[in-house]
């Protein structure tokens, strides 16, 4: 079974305030895929990693070209 994360247990894994998930989630500001269960929003874990490997870089002029 795939593991899942509340909004604040993902917001710590990938290293930022739970309040800026939020903010990305409702904004479209990052594409972080998410999961609707009633009223919950959960996170795949490994998405959570798929996202940090994908926005992971080695020099400024990396992140400008993306």
């Amino acid at each position: 079974m795939k593991q899942l994360a509340n909004n604040s247990a993902a917001a710590n894994h990938i290293g930022i305030a739970a309040a800026t998930l939020q903010y990305w989630r409702t904004t479209g500001a990052q594409k972080i895929p998410f999961i609707k269960v009633g009223g919950r929003v959960l996170y795949r874990i490994s998405d959570l990693d798929q996202w940090l490997e994908e926005n992971t870089f080695s020099h400024t002029d990396e992140y400008s070209t993306k």
